[in-house]
């Protein structure tokens, strides 16, 4: 008893010293494409892992995205998520490893385990308890705005470069047509006035949240502002579409 009343003081000592770190940054970058998995955004395990630090508050990019002068400038204003699979023949296991610029280890999520057969449903209920251990470990560590660096001297060379790299702003296109929430096992179907299943998703732990897939692609419905986003890669290239849902 003694030993473990130890053992949970460490692990309470060390959570509260990995929060008093992360109220010092604003910035999370998840890689688009976890090592482990062969396609960006595979099993919507980088959406779903950007999302869950978003609700925290924090401004979340992808690796692969344009950084902020503030970052760019210096990646020390940013922590770096990444997933870690420990995957054996019969279970799923990941979690979710925050790192600094010196790439120490600030924050652990616990892990999140499955023994489902089906790759594409086992990562999303592992994924349910990474979720859920990293809202609750950094439910007291709100992160506060960095003050943004002065900008280096402009260099023309550098100007033209930066404008030859420099992406569009990704849009939201909103679809018209109202589809109707059709309940099914672990969420719903979306169907049009034909009619024919546009879509089908499924619950995660949060409710304003759902995996999201048709034929062709998979991703992930959000609720931002009161509606419903359905986001997915296509080749290679995030896509954003607002649906008109009934439920």
């Amino acid at each position: 008893m003694k030993k473990t009343g130890v053992m949970l003081t460490i692990l309470l000592l060390s959570a509260t010293a990995f929060s008093q770190r992360l109220t010092d940054y604003k910035y999370v970058i998840v890689p688009a494409k976890f090592s482990f998995l062969k396609q960006a955004n595979k099993y919507n395990l980088n959406a779903l892992t950007k999302m869950v630090f978003e609700k925290k508050g924090y401004t979340v990019l992808y690796d692969t995205d344009i950084m902020p002068d503030e970052v760019a400038q210096n990646r020390c204003n940013a922590l770096f998520a990444n997933m870690v699979e420990d995957n054996t023949v019969f279970n799923t296991k990941i979690k979710v490893e925050l790192t600094d610029c010196k790439n120490q280890t600030v924050f652990i999520s616990e892990e999140g385990t499955s023994r489902l057969k089906e790759y594409d449903k086992a990562y999303i209920q592992a994924f349910r308890i990474v979720g859920k251990s990293i809202e609750e470990g950094l439910q007291d560590a709100k992160p506060l705005p960095i003050p943004p660096l002065k900008p280096a001297p402009p260099v023309t060379e550098n100007l033209v470069v930066q404008e030859a790299i420099k992406k569009d702003p990704i849009t939201t296109t909103v679809i018209s047509g109202q589809l109707f929430a059709q309940p099914i096992t672990n969420g719903y179907q979306l169907v049009d006035s034909t009619p024919k299943i546009v879509l089908k998703i499924f619950k995660t732990s949060n409710p304003d949240m759902y995996t999201a897939k048709n034929d062709s692609v998979q991703g992930v419905l959000i609720k931002k502002n009161n509606a419903w986003i359905f986001e997915y890669y296509q080749n290679e290239k995030l896509v954003s579409e607002k649906l008109d849902i009934k439920f």
